[in-house]
């Protein structure tokens, strides 16, 4: 990791600090920076004076206070005074102003690819005009912003560190840099929602650390007793024993040979058979019930209009009378009309 530089190799440091996240256990306490230190060996130099040679004299107040804003987002526990809270918020207005009022560029190549460049700018002041409309530019300083008012929301309440009125609130100006991210396409929208989502996860995790990074292993089950576990028959302990016969499931455990274990009878298959189909609905009875349903007001809790009793209903004429089975289609499911036919065939 010392020997890569993390701007030209930015994507051979990141698979190795994958590698090296797969590799030790969850509760592994380093790289954890429980005191919250920030590196401050990262420095942002740029042009603190006007050059009158210059293509960006117009734009060099915008200029110094863009890169100025880098010296508070590197030190976030500045900006928790009030009175430095009010010089870095307004220069983040001016700044989202900025990019309000320049179009923005997309951030994937015209042939389709995504562009790969490294998390390290230049801030030459001919360039700063062209780096405002470029999307992943913008992107990456908006997202420092999201992170600073994400340390100040969790180290101060919010009524002690910002002003009352609503220009002045984290949350206006939260919502405002999301609208901007969501601007910047493609998958604006998509990019905007991550953050939001691993901010929620980094509440867990700082909550996590201030608890003294306690370990996510579970402890192990306890293992039984011996004597408390079931006992099993060792093998071929019941060789040469004669076995038991099986009970056959049967409701008819006691025939008149005294066989528990016989068959019913043709005559009881036929009477078990007979007081089954006898428990299904009558066609009488389904128009008494259509009948009764007449006085009903609500169309809804008429019996015709619900899909499970129609379709049970149609299951019994069908098997009461299959020439009905015609009459389905023709009536369009009707069970009334259905009925009626069915009374006029059956009286011919």
């Amino acid at each position: 990791m010392n020997r890569c530089s993390r701007v030209s190799d930015t994507a051979v440091c990141g698979r190795a600090l994958t590698l090296l996240a797969t590799m030790f256990p969850l509760s592994e306490k380093s790289a954890v920076n429980l005191r919250g230190h920030y590196n401050l060996s990262n420095i942002t130099t740029f042009a603190d004076h006007e050059d009158a040679s210059g293509s960006a004299v117009a734009d060099f107040k915008l200029y110094t206070k863009f890169w100025g804003l880098q010296k508070y987002l590197s030190r976030a526990y500045d900006v928790e005074d009030y009175a430095v809270w009010e010089k870095v918020y307004e220069s983040m207005q001016q700044i989202m102003e900025a990019f309000e009022g320049t179009p923005v560029a997309s951030t994937r190549e015209a042939d389709g690819n995504e562009e790969k460049r490294a998390v390290k700018f230049l801030t030459d002041p001919q360039l700063f005009r062209l780096q405002l409309g470029d999307g992943f530019f913008r992107r990456h300083i908006l997202v420092q912003f999201l992170i600073l008012l994400r340390h100040l929301r969790i180290v101060q309440k919010p009524e002690e560190a910002f002003d009352s009125s609503k220009s002045h609130t984290e949350s206006a100006v939260n919502r405002r840099v999301l609208s901007l991210l969501d601007s910047i396409g493609p998958s604006g929208k998509t990019f905007g929602t991550g953050m939001t989502r691993a901010f929620y996860w980094e509440k867990h995790w700082i909550a996590w650390k201030a608890n003294g990074c306690k370990p996510f292993d579970r402890a192990p089950v306890p293992f039984e007793a011996s004597e408390q576990r079931r006992k099993r028959k060792p093998i071929g302990s019941d060789v040469g024993k004669p076995k038991k016969a099986s009970k056959i499931l049967s409701s008819h455990e006691d025939d008149d040979n005294g066989k528990p274990w016989a068959l019913p009878s043709e005559e009881e298959r036929k009477e078990d058979l007979k007081s089954w189909q006898n428990s299904a609905p009558t066609v009488e009875l389904i128009q008494s019930q259509l009948t009764d349903d007449k006085d009903e007001e609500d169309p809804s809790l008429k019996r015709k209009n619900m899909k499970p009793y129609v379709w049970k209903t149609l299951r019994v004429l069908q098997r009461k009378n299959f020439l009905l089975v015609r009459r389905i289609a023709e009536e369009r499911f009707d069970l009334d009309a259905i009925l009626t036919a069915g009374k006029s065939e059956n009286e011919n």
